[in-house]
């Protein structure tokens, strides 16, 4: 069984405050950890936190229409991205509705970047079929990692989610549902084949309806054997 991997989400308000979450996280063991820039309330400093660990990290600067808080126009806001990957971070997360997404895709791969493709719906599981299809358009704009995430409605709705790891065949994966009624995929996904799993750094810092804390998912997989 593959051993899972786990992101650390880091949400703080400017760069002080990630830098010491990050810290934090740290100490607990992650295997990734994932920057939410659009958390910040003004442009945080990308170069002091690539220069704070040798993890891998994800630039992520979500759009409001995909459940983040970015305050910039959307120009600035993926010019924020492409400055963490300049600055050193190992991926860059785009969501699947990002104008020139090809062009911006490209230029992440230049700077040696991995592109994360993403998706998300707060509304409801899209079906096995819709969650194929959408796993298909980010490959085509070329993902190297596909993220699709949706809101479990019941716990059979996780059996959708994980399905998807057996028909998926170009790329990483990251797929499962949020909310409480979730919490079976975000845990079971990487033993499936999922690329990482995401966690909070800490009870209250959670960036999604249904993620646990690092320290929950490591006591989980304790549990499992895993």
């Amino acid at each position: 069984m593959a051993s899972p991997r786990i992101c650390v989400v880091i949400t703080a308000k400017d760069t002080a405050e990630a830098l010491q979450r990050l810290k934090g996280a740290v100490s607990q063991g992650p295997d990734l950890i994932e920057v939410r820039f659009d958390y910040m309330e003004s442009p945080g400093d990308p170069g002091s936190i690539r220069d704070s660990t040798d993890l891998p990290l994800i630039a992520t600067n979500r759009r409001r229409d995909q459940g983040g808080y970015s305050r910039l126009s959307e120009p600035d806001r993926v010019a924020a991205i492409l400055d963490a990957v300049e600055a050193g971070f190992d991926y860059a997360d785009l969501e699947l509705n990002t104008p020139d997404l090809d062009d911006l895709g490209s230029r992440v791969k230049a700077l040696g970047a991995s592109l994360v493709v993403s998706h998300h719906d707060f509304e409801e599981t899209p079906s096995g079929e819709e969650l194929r299809e959408t796993t298909s358009r980010m490959v085509e704009h070329g993902a190297d990692v596909c993220k699709i995430i949706g809101t479990a409605q019941s716990a059979r709705d996780n059996l959708v989610y994980l399905g998807l790891f057996g028909s998926h065949r170009e790329g990483g994966l990251v797929c499962f549902g949020m909310g409480r009624d979730g919490i079976l995929s975000r845990v079971l996904s990487p033993l499936m084949g999922g690329e990482f799993t995401y966690a909070s750094s800490h009870a209250g810092g959670e960036s999604a309806p249904g993620q646990l804390t690092l320290a929950e998912m490591r006591e989980i997989y304790a549990l499992m054997g895993v």
